[in-house]
């Protein structure tokens, strides 16, 4: 029979095979067992190869033509010496077949000396060897690759080969993880640019239609005014539609250029305590006169609470345009004789199905209607762009389709939520969910992306590099933080009894993100950036999983706050460990980058942290009031 090895040239590494096909003898038929195949002898008697997989094929690649040195030296003195190394070494006659094999190769092969001395070596040497590589199968069928390098000898008073291999496993999967690296930063820089292409043509186009309308709607409130002279009711009534259609092209316009502004990171929101009521009661004066044309009434606003309950942390123009929006869609699918209602409420948890940062206490603001409700299958759509309920082309409303979308992330960026609760034919309930202040707040700094992302005074020169450096450790840094959860010192008593895959969930991939978002740091110059926005909103589902996950396993609150904390000093311990005081004061331009990313991992953990407390407290309760007694605290 014939054995097959795969056999790799340098080149082939780099990703240009070198390698040609071609075959080697195999076994003798006497059922000696191949260290390169998995196959049997010709004779029927047979056994498990070390290599290839018994096809009958090898591959041979082009090796540099420099011609190794004999080794000489008795087998007495060869094995004393061999058998040390932490290389595996075998010692190949002129036959192929192996006559000793030192420590290191029975645990690389995982066989014993005896199964391989005998064994037909598998792969086909020549004087020419000096280094490549080759892929071995190990007893069991796990793959590996090896340096192979080759020297002659004597053996028994016979010519042979000394062959050492070397496990290079790590280094190629760590090579290949680098050109995956690579291949991600190209996509990620690429997807900016076109974002932000696209987001610049946007606002660019918004700002010259604004332009030609403003000056439109000012001609036609001139005529209406009487400046060109006296108007007949006729010309009266048309100069009107012109300003309708022009107020309501201009309205269009903001929403967009809204939109591409959120998008570029360009929208600031500030951040000020404000009274939840005065931002209902200014949107019902704005949407009054559009409720009464289309025969809708508008409620009175229920206030749940005192004034002091019903403050909020938020953009209070920001807020009100959220309000007006959810008012004037509710007035436009509403029947005429319908109802609006508005309500505002203060709770300790958030409304169900939201998607929120902070543990609570919050403070909502709902519109419900009594229109032609939302098919479930659509509630998820209409917060997406252009998306609406009657849409078509011979739709009755008009409108965008941004409102929606622009409201939810002006909530999300206010670090609250906009959900929709809805069924077909019975109405539609919005609920904005904002962070409610403290009696005793005060006005809090306008903020943008930008700041919540990192200090005004904190390099990201280098970042990238740290971030490169902590997706390389990893593996390390996941081992280490599985060895402190299960820490009796550290007070988690909950992991003891739990496999390594419970206790480590998700953890490789949210650490993964945030080492991603050093190096999205770094490359957009510490600004604002779609994939800073979607790592947020990534690591924030991660963060409420994983809570969600511990209070399914009987965690209690404490130990998720302390596994934040191991996770926490774990990430400033594999920074410094790599990036310590040495380098800093070799290179003095990124002085201080380490104290950074200790800020900015801190801070993107207690992002992290917040959003498992909000899952954890939310699964805690729902399963209580399903079974109390399944969980105990």
């Amino acid at each position: 029979m014939r054995d097959e090895v795969r056999r790799v040239a340098p080149d082939a590494v780099a990703g240009h095979p070198a390698a040609t096909r071609g075959t080697m003898p195999g076994s003798d038929g006497a059922g000696n067992d191949g260290v390169g195949h998995d196959g049997a002898g010709t004779d029927g008697a047979s056994g498990d190869g070390v290599g290839g997989d018994g096809a009958g094929h090898g591959r041979i690649p082009e090796l540099t033509n420099v011609r190794i040195p004999r080794v000489a030296g008795d087998e007495a003195t060869i094995r004393l010496v061999v058998d040390q190394l932490a290389d595996g070494v075998v010692v190949v006659d002129e036959h192929g077949v192996i006559r000793f094999a030192n420590r290191a190769a029975v645990a690389m092969f995982r066989r014993s000396e005896a199964e391989l001395v005998g064994a037909d070596f598998g792969v086909p040497i020549t004087d020419d060897d000096e280094r490549t590589e080759i892929e071995i199968i190990r007893a069991g069928g796990e793959p590996f690759t090896a340096e192979l390098r080759v020297a002659r000898t004597d053996w028994a008073g016979e010519p042979a080969r000394l062959v050492s291999l070397r496990d290079v496993s790590d280094r190629k999967a760590a090579e290949a993880r680098e050109r995956e690296l690579a291949r991600e930063r190209a996509a990620r820089a690429e997807a900016e640019a076109a974002n932000r292409a696209k987001s610049d043509f946007l606002a660019t186009m918004s700002h010259e239609l604004r332009t030609p309308l403003n000056a439109v709607l000012g001609y036609a409130e001139l005529l209406d005014i009487g400046v060109g002279g006296p108007l007949t009711d006729a010309q009266r009534e048309q100069i009107n539609r012109i300003t309708a259609s022009g107020r309501h092209l201009l309205s269009l316009v903001d929403e967009v250029l809204d939109l591409a502004r959120v998008e570029a990171g360009r929208l600031e929101i500030y951040r000020s305590v404000a009274d939840a009521r005065a931002a209902v009661d200014a949107a019902l004066v704005l949407v009054a006169p559009q409720a009464e044309a289309a025969g809708v009434t508008l409620a009175p606003a229920q206030m749940d609470g005192d004034a002091r309950d019903l403050q909020y942390v938020g953009d209070e123009d920001r807020v009100r345009q959220i309000v007006v929006n959810l008012l004037t869609n509710a007035v436009k699918f509403t029947r005429a004789g319908g109802t609006i209602t508005v309500s505002v409420s203060h709770s300790e948890a958030a409304p169900y199905g939201s998607r929120v940062h902070g543990s609570g206490p919050w403070v909502s603001i709902s519109v419900h209607d009594t229109g032609i409700g939302i098919a479930p299958a659509q509630q998820d759509q209409i917060f997406q762009p252009f998306v609406q309920v009657d849409a078509g082309h011979t739709r009755r409303r008009d409108g965008s389709g941004l409102g929606l979308t622009i409201s939810r992330r002006l909530a999300r960026l206010m670090e609250g939520d906009l959900t929709v609760k809805s069924s077909l034919g019975d109405g539609a309930t919005f609920t904005l969910c904002l962070p409610a202040a403290a009696r005793n707040a005060v006005n809090a700094p306008p903020i943008s992306l930008a700041a919540l992302a990192m200090s005004p005074d904190a390099s990201v020169d280098g970042m990238g590099e740290i971030g490169d450096a902590l997706i390389t450790d990893l593996d390390s840094i996941v081992d280490n933080i599985l060895r402190a959860i299960r820490n009796p010192e550290r007070g988690i008593p909950a992991a003891s009894g739990m496999r390594d895959s419970q206790v480590i969930d998700h953890l490789p991939t949210l650490l993964a993100d945030i080492a991603n978002t050093l190096v999205v740091l770094e490359e957009s110059s510490g600004a604002p950036s779609p994939i800073l926005r979607d790592g947020a909103e990534i690591q924030r589902v991660l963060g409420e999983r994983h809570g969600v996950q511990r209070a399914q396993l009987g965690w209690t609150l404490e130990g998720v706050q302390q596994e934040y904390r191991i996770i926490l000093d774990e990430m400033r311990r594999a920074v410094s460990a790599r990036f310590g005081p040495r380098e800093e004061n070799e290179r003095s331009a990124h002085r201080g980058r380490v104290a950074a990313v200790h800020v900015i991992i801190g801070r993107l953990l207690e992002q992290v942290e917040r959003a498992s407390v909000n899952g954890f407290t939310r699964s805690r309760a729902l399963v209580h009031a399903t079974d109390p007694g399944t969980l105990h605290a």
